[in-house]
């Protein structure tokens, strides 16, 4: 099996059923299977799958169990030589899986990669090619200085270089990505510490430390409409959110700083929670 796509689902029965035909229509020349990977759906998900796509792998869950252990149940009976996590909000355009595939198989040096996302409006999202947060460049974007930079110095952790070439990333978004089964093998897929947000930035980072470059192939493009799940629970996505923020940074620079130093920055991450809890009570 060359490929295995994890698709994790809960309660997107319809953009599901979009994702899976778009996968189909636009992925050949070599084979495949799609693992949907059920979070405790209770839209008729599972039923669509078995009725309409009797050649997918149904994977139930039986309750949502986040973004990091719900895939890593789909990782664990994947049976490909190449990975790939695929959100079920997502849209494949012009034959963008094989591009990733060919892509890999060109570049052995790679283990990591993704493709170039769009907005429904066609506009780039550029959560797929980024930097890796650190506690600099996250202040500045999260303190909204950003304006003060440069679209293109290290002090931005998003949009990096032309979104349409084939290159290099630090980081690039759970939504759709790729990897060898070495990878998976070695790191034993995401941090299940993490519920939803953050895993897909530590895992390009711990593939960054163990292998090296994680690639970005921009002429791969694949429509991610965002946030289909998480807008279902929006003060529960927003304390995922920061919650995950905060993890991100205890699991790798905690100990690289002193107290007052980690105090602070848990403070200044409690504060925007507490923030955005209170803009999104008030809308």
């Amino acid at each position: 099996m060359k490929l295995s796509i994890i698709i994790l689902n809960w309660n997107t029965k319809d953009l599901l059923k979009q994702a899976i035909q778009s996968i189909y229509k636009e992925t050949n020349g070599f084979d495949f299977e799609i693992i949907v990977a059920d979070n405790g759906s209770t839209d008729g998900s599972k039923e669509m799958i078995t009725t309409e796509f009797p050649q997918v792998v149904p994977l139930d869950n039986k309750t949502n169990l986040g973004f990091a252990k719900g895939n890593n149940a789909g990782l664990k009976v994947a049976k490909g030589d190449y990975l790939m996590l695929l959100n079920s909000d997502v849209i494949v355009s012009d034959q963008a899986i094989n591009k990733l595939v060919d892509y890999l198989d060109n570049n052995k040096n790679i283990n990591l990669a993704g493709p170039r996302l769009l907005n429904k409006d066609g506009s780039f999202q550029d959560s797929c090619r980024r930097r890796l947060p650190n506690p600099w460049n996250s202040f500045i974007y999260l303190s909204g200085l950003s304006f003060l930079f440069g679209q293109n110095n290290s002090y931005r952790p998003k949009n990096i270089g032309n979104e349409q070439e084939i290159g290099e990333a630090e980081a690039i978004s759970g939504a759709a990505m790729i990897f060898r089964r070495q990878v998976y093998d070695q790191l034993g897929g995401l941090d299940e510490d993490f519920f939803m947000y953050g895993e897909d930035l530590d895992f390009c980072k711990r593939v960054s430390d163990k292998f090296g470059k994680i690639g970005y192939v921009g002429t791969a493009v694949i429509t991610h409409l965002y946030g289909q799940s998480s807008s279902k629970r929006k003060a529960g996505s927003i304390i995922n959110f920061y919650d995950a923020m905060w993890l991100y940074y205890r699991k790798h620079f905690q100990q690289k700083n002193n107290f007052f130093f980690n105090f602070m920055v848990f403070c200044g991450i409690k504060i925007k929670l507490f923030f955005s809890l209170l803009v999104n009570i008030l809308k």
